[in-house]
């Protein structure tokens, strides 16, 4: 994993208060599903946020923490070989 990716799971950590641990961030390779795994781990602890909110707030994350601009960012795009994170 890259010092880019590194730095926005650190982020989407603290920003959501969950955990991703090496393994589970190394399966994460696209946009989506980090939003969807971030999605689970909200449910799996009561929290009601909506999809759509954490899309919201986890393109921000990525639009910060790597440098693209928000067009760039779908849920298909991968952080290496889309988005140029290293």
């Amino acid at each position: 994993m890259g010092l880019d990716v590194v730095e926005l799971v650190m982020a989407v950590e603290e920003e959501f208060s969950i955990e991703v641990n090496d393994e589970e961030a190394a399966q994460l390779a696209t946009c989506g599903s980090l939003a969807d795994y971030v999605v689970k781990q909200l449910r799996a602890r009561g929290d009601t946020r909506t999809e759509d909110e954490v899309w919201t707030r986890l393109k921000d994350l990525i639009v910060e923490q790597l440098g693209v601009k928000a067009d760039e960012v779908k849920r298909e795009a991968k952080f290496y070989e889309d988005l140029g994170a290293g």
